[in-house]
């Protein structure tokens, strides 16, 4: 599964997401969610939405476009977005 993950790090959202988050799993992260990356074990693949408003820290994850993330939707299946 896929997480798109916006929210930010105090979010009540981090629990249902916590609930859901399996090993394998490929993680997201775009606006308020660039600092969940910082702080989140990731148990598959991670990747920073590239976005036009934000500079993105370079070396962390790898960043993608959003051609890059449907390419993902579609070869991995079901995407869940926390925002």
């Amino acid at each position: 599964m896929i997480h798109l993950i916006g929210f930010s790090p105090d979010s009540p959202q981090r629990q249902s997401f916590d609930a859901l988050y399996q090993q394998g799993d490929i993680c997201v992260f775009t606006d308020a969610g660039l600092l969940v990356a910082s702080r989140l074990s990731l148990k598959g693949d991670g990747y920073l939405l590239q976005h036009p408003a934000l500079a993105l820290p370079t070396g962390v994850l790898p960043v993608i476009d959003h051609a890059q993330l449907l390419e993902l939707v579609a070869e991995h299946g079901p995407c869940t977005s926390w925002y």
